[in-house]
């Protein structure tokens, strides 16, 4: 994609290539690496929150199971 080509540019797109710009730019092998490792983190985070909304819905008996557990045994 050319800057003159008549196409909008995605905002995406653009974070995207700013991101790679800047990571190229890092010189320090492990400031890259750290960097690395943060941006997996972070996209992981993000991944297990989309999936947390199933997550919490599983959870709402457990406070109840852990009430039955805590009770005097007969």
């Amino acid at each position: 994609m050319t800057v003159n080509d008549g196409v909008a540019p995605d905002p995406r797109r653009y974070e995207e290539l700013r991101l790679i710009r800047a990571f190229l730019r890092l010189t320090d092998h492990d400031r890259r690496q750290r960097i690395l490792e943060l941006v997996e983190q972070l996209a992981e985070d993000a991944e297990l929150a989309a999936a947390a909304p199933a997550f919490v819905a599983a959870e709402t008996s457990a406070p109840e199971l852990i009430r039955d557990a805590a009770g005097p045994s007969e």
